[in-house]
């Protein structure tokens, strides 16, 4: 088990992640909370989904080695085997996302590979920017506007392009009226095309100057960003991983590490992709995500060498460690 492991790699004091400073005692209950449960994480037991998990191998370990890489149902089944899913499971969950779109299937002989589908693509490195951009884009005071026809296709391709809009960064202001302060409108048509929708009504500009009766940009970005759950699962998010201390992260072993490394990218990316994107002069102050943001990047820069080890070893890869993933801003 990784705790035993662990209490035998590394002979110096254990301190917390976190910012307070506590006994010998309680550090050692910390740690041992905290890779207690990393062990016990399974699949929808104290971890994402199975396919959750492997749009995580796919977009954070696989990814950076090339886009077009496919990867056999066995290696992906061996990646997964720490959250406790079997072969049965990861076939099951691989032909969900490709259904949706995700993820295309490869014959080769007998054998089944998965890669990112040619339609997902740009998808992926929508929620790569999300993930590991910077936090609080650059902004020129104005805002994108997009209104969907309410009559236009049908009510799933509707949702599915509001969703598509969410992960970009949009918050809904009204039914079917969106805004973002930082997505620029050009981004919006290429996402309506691949929704089907035709009738898209989209602009940017600034707003117009407060005045009473006039909804302000201070109003319209509380209104188009609804911050109660990601607050929630943030400070969750927090309160669990702040107890994993760095200097036994950096010892883990190669397949502790990387699970470690999807455990955390696939509970983060669930929550940054629903937070509307705000810059600096409209987000809230002191706003959890920015903690959980620090914590999420120094534990995976911590396990960053030894997961991707582990990662090439199983996938016939060259490592390429990715430290320093996540930007400043």
């Amino acid at each position: 088990m990784v705790a035993a492991a662990l209490r035998c790699a590394s002979a110096y004091p254990v301190t917390s992640v976190g910012c307070s400073v506590a006994s010998p005692s309680m550090r050692s209950k910390g740690v041992g909370a905290a890779l207690g449960d990393l062990d016990a994480a399974a699949c929808s037991e104290g971890a994402p989904s199975a396919r959750n998990l492997l749009v995580t191998v796919f977009g954070d370990c696989v990814a950076p080695h090339g886009i077009g890489i496919t990867v056999s149902v066995a290696d992906l089944t061996t990646l997964l085997a720490p959250f406790a899913a079997n072969e049965r499971l990861v076939r099951t969950s691989l032909t969900r996302l490709s259904n949706r779109g995700l993820l295309a299937p490869t014959a080769v002989g007998r054998r089944s590979f998965y890669g990112v589908a040619p339609g997902a693509v740009e998808r992926f490195a929508r929620a790569d920017r999300r993930i590991y951009g910077p936090r609080h884009p650059a902004w020129d005071g104005r805002w994108t506007l997009v209104v969907i026809d309410g009559t236009e296709a049908t009510v799933e391709r509707r949702a599915a392009f509001r969703q598509t809009l969410a992960e970009s960064g949009f918050g809904s202001v009204a039914p079917n009226v969106l805004a973002s302060p930082v997505v620029p409108a050009a981004d919006v048509a290429p996402l309506a095309v691949a929704a089907g929708l035709e009738q898209v009504l989209v602009t940017r500009g600034d707003l117009a100057p407060a005045a009473a009766g006039v909804l302000g940009g201070a109003e319209l970005a509380r209104r188009s960003t609804d911050l109660t759950w990601a607050s929630e699962r943030y400070t969750e998010f927090v309160a669990r991983f702040e107890r994993y201390p760095v200097d036994r992260v950096a010892a883990l072993t190669g397949e502790q590490a990387l699970k470690l490394r999807m455990l955390l990218i696939g509970t983060y990316r669930r929550i940054i992709l629903a937070e509307p994107l705000l810059p600096a002069g409209l987000a809230p102050e002191g706003w959890v995500g920015a903690r959980a943001r620090e914590i999420v990047a120094r534990l995976y820069d911590a396990c960053a060498e030894a997961a991707e080890q582990h990662l090439a070893e199983v996938l016939g890869l060259k490592p390429r460690v990715p430290l320093g993933r996540f930007k400043v801003g």
